[in-house]
């Protein structure tokens, strides 16, 4: 531990609720890599076309779009603990349930599971932030909501390679009963260990709320409004730039640079590698170059890398484009994730503990709705023949867009810091910010 850098020593000063709540979120998160790798795989190979496996699988986000303000407005004020275990429970057995529906051919309950599963997920999403901000001082805060986003690129990686060392063996033989190590069994696999998450959000500490934060189902302050206001705007214009091409960078590299299937998993890797490590540094980086660093410096590096990687399509013949675009791609991914930690810990700082919740909820259906709404614009772009380049060449103005969004905010927390504005305390209103 002694030759440990200092920025790497003080994720093990970190409460062990804290570490063991990292262990649950990584433990669910295997179950959203095997489905972003695996699950339209499975799907098409029970010979659902490509608008069906649209159709069933955004059933997810259609849960979490209705749901995800009235859950956050249940949420705000109260003990978190047994709903993240009950989020938990629901999470993965119905994750089980949709693959069983799917197996058998009962589409419509397999539609009911998925709609489930994203509400389970929504309450997942909405309770874990603050449940960790509540479990850790300010001082340690941005360590624990690193160590939080670390979990995804952990699981990234770990789910990865273990899908690929399965899809290799190809099947096993076990007590004389011959196991197919195919989509379907690699998807199970992954979905029971998550039910280990339950079992250890069960033993956390249930740290109380503010006793100040109401408790009332449907009660916001107007003054709150503005500030509600001031920091979703900045997602959900970063939302829709991302739903356009992120979710799309397979079929980008596919179409464009004739990329494999294999090798895109492979680069992807890599990155999520880079991910889990860089992400650690944040608070680090956090503390040198402060939120400006920490947000507007990392994503306006990203954002170049993704112009550059989309206009290699215009000389995707010559022999650089394919190593330039495979380069940006890695690097991209791990610059624009570093800004999550930080965007997380400032959006929480600037709300307040009695808008926490529903921040958190509202932040989950304005992906889920601009991811939604994005992909069917990005189907009517390609359907008119527009480039990929073009396209990425709008996300990069939006993330623009999005980061001057982040800089009044910033402005605003640096006033507060310094004195120069009203400061906000959690049990007062946010008249004083705004």
């Amino acid at each position: 531990m002694s030759n440990l850098p200092s920025w790497l020593k003080r994720y093990g000063a970190l409460p062990r609720c804290v570490l063991w709540f990292a262990v649950g979120q990584f433990l669910i998160n295997l179950i959203h890599t095997a489905q972003f790798l695996l699950l339209n795989l499975f799907l098409k190979s029970h010979h659902l076309d490509d608008p069906a496996i649209a159709a069933l699988t955004s059933q997810r986000f259609v849960g979490t779009f209705f749901l995800a303000i009235p859950a956050g407005l249940w949420l705000r004020g109260r003990c978190l603990r047994w709903p993240l275990v009950i989020g938990a429970i629901l999470f993965p057995l119905t994750a089980l349930a949709s693959l069983e529906a799917v197996q058998h051919g009962a589409m419509s309950v397999a539609s009911w599971c998925f709609l489930l599963m994203g509400f389970a997920g929504l309450v997942l999403n909405v309770g874990s932030l603050p449940m960790v901000l509540r479990m850790v001082s300010s001082e340690k805060s941005s360590e624990a909501l690193s160590l939080m986003f670390a979990t995804w690129a952990a699981a990234s990686i770990c789910g990865g390679l273990l899908s690929s060392v399965l899809q290799g063996i190809g099947q096993i033989v076990l007590f004389n009963w011959n196991v197919i190590l195919d989509e379907y069994a690699t998807l199970m696999l992954l979905t029971v260990a998550g039910f280990g998450a339950p079992f250890i959000y069960a033993r956390m500490p249930d740290p109380p709320p503010d006793p100040a934060v109401s408790k009332k189902w449907f009660h916001l302050h107007r003054e709150d409004m503005p500030v509600l206001m001031r920091s979703l705007l900045p997602s959900l214009v970063i939302a829709t730039g991302a739903g356009l091409s992120i979710q799309f960078l397979n079929l980008f590299f596919h179409t464009v640079h004739h990329v494999t299937s294999t090798q895109y998993s492979a680069y992807g890797t890599i990155s999520n590698v880079l991910v889990l490590f860089t992400g650690l540094m944040v608070p680090e980086i956090r503390r040198r170059y402060g939120w400006r660093g920490a947000i507007i410096g990392v994503q306006s590096m990203a954002v170049i890398l993704l112009v550059f990687m989309g206009l290699t399509e215009l000389w995707s013949h010559l022999a650089w484009s394919l190593p330039v675009a495979v380069l940006c791609f890695i690097v991209r991914q791990p610059l624009m994730s570093m800004a999550g930690p930080a965007i997380s810990e400032l959006t929480m700082s600037y709300v307040g503990e009695r808008n926490r919740e529903l921040v958190s909820a509202c932040n989950g259906a304005i992906w889920s709705g601009a991811w939604w709404l994005a992909a069917r614009v990005f189907q009517v772009l390609r359907s008119w023949e527009v480039s990929y380049w073009m396209v990425f060449l709008t996300t990069a103005v939006l993330y623009f867009i999005g980061t001057l969004f982040y800089r009044n905010i910033i402005r605003i927390m640096d006033r507060r810091d310094d004195g120069t504005a009203p400061h906000r305390h959690e049990n007062t209103p946010a008249s004083g910010v705004v």
